[in-house]
C-alpha cells in the first residue's frame, strides 16, 4: 500500500481535527528527520510530539479566527498609529509603564523562551514574566514574547509602551498588519485582536542594545539559570547591560 492509499483510507474515517493532528505529527517527524540527517541534530520524540501539538494549536487558532482578514484591515485603517518605526518614542509620561520583551531560540533543540520586563516611568522594574516553551522558528519566539507583553498590558488600563527588537513584527503590527509572517499567523491575529480592545497600549521598535534586559531574562530562563528573585536582580544589573 502506498502512502497516498494509506492516507486516504484513514481520511475517510477521521474527523477534520484528527486529520490536522496527523498532518502536524507527520510534518514534525519529517522535520526532525531532516534535522538529524542534514544538521546532525539529536532526535527527541518528546520534543517532536510537543512541536506537533503546538503547530496543531496554531492551525486551530488560525481556523477559529474567522474574522482575521477584517481584523487586520481594520487595524491598518486606524488614523492613529500605535507607534513609529522611524521616530524615537517620546519620554514616558509620569504614569506610563514601559514593557520590554524578547524571545530566545535555539534551533538545535527548538527550545525557546520569552522574557518580559515591566518598568515604571522612572525605569524601575516592577514586574515581569519569564517562560520556556518549544517552537519551530525564531520569529515564533519573538511573537510569543510580544503576545505575552500585550496580555499583561491589557489586564490593566494604564498607558503602556511595549518595546521589542523584532523589527519585522513591530512594523507589521504598526504599519502593515496584513504583512504578518506566516510562521506566526495565529499569534499575530491574537495580538491584533487584543490591541483593538486596549487603546492604551502602543508598540515601539528598539535596537537590540536597548533591549538587553529582556534578552538577559529570556536567555537565562531558557538555560534554566534565572533566579527566583530575578525582578530584584534585574534592577541591579540593568545599568550594567
Amino acid at each position: 500500500m502506498s502512502f497516498a492509499e494509506w492516507f486516504f483510507s484513514l481520511k475517510d474515517q477521521m474527523s477534520d481535527e484528527q486529520i490536522a493532528r496527523l498532518v502536524c505529527c507527520l510534518w514534525s517527524i519529517w522535520k526532525a528527520r531532516n534535522g538529524f540527517i542534514f544538521e546532525s541534530r539529536a532526535i527527541s520524540p518528546a520534543i517532536t510530539a510537543t512541536l506537533a501539538n503546538r503547530e496543531f494549536m496554531n492551525i486551530n487558532e488560525a481556523r477559529e479566527t474567522t474574522s482575521l482578514s477584517s481584523i487586520l484591515r481594520s487595524a491598518s485603517c486606524h488614523s492613529q498609529p500605535r507607534g513609529s518605526r522611524r521616530n524615537p518614542s517620546p519620554p514616558p509620561g509620569p504614569f506610563e509603564r514601559i514593557v520590554h520583551c524578547d524571545g530566545s531560540f535555539v534551533s538545535e533543540s527548538q527550545l525557546a523562551a520569552c522574557g518580559i520586563t515591566i518598568a515604571d516611568a522612572h525605569g524601575q522594574v516592577i514586574d515581569g514574566k519569564a517562560e520556556r516553551f518549544y517552537c519551530s522558528y525564531p520569529i515564533q519566539a519573538e511573537a510569543f514574547a510580544i503576545l505575552g507583553a500585550v496580555v499583561l498590558a491589557a489586564q490593566v488600563s494604564c498607558p503602556t509602551c511595549i518595546k521589542s527588537d523584532c523589527q519585522r513584527l513591530i512594523v507589521a503590527l504598526i504599519q502593515d498588519p496584513c504583512d504578518w509572517p506566516w510562521q506566526c499567523r495565529a499569534t499575530v491575529a491574537r495580538i491584533v485582536s487584543l490591541l483593538q480592545g486596549a487603546p492604551w497600549i502602543k508598540l515601539s521598535f528598539v535596537p537590540r542594545r536597548f533591549n538587553s534586559l529582556a534578552d538577559w531574562v529570556a536567555r537565562n530562563v531558557r538555560l534554566d539559570l534565572l533566579p527566583q528573585d530575578w525582578i530584584v536582580i534585574a534592577n541591579l544589573i540593568s545599568p550594567l547591560l
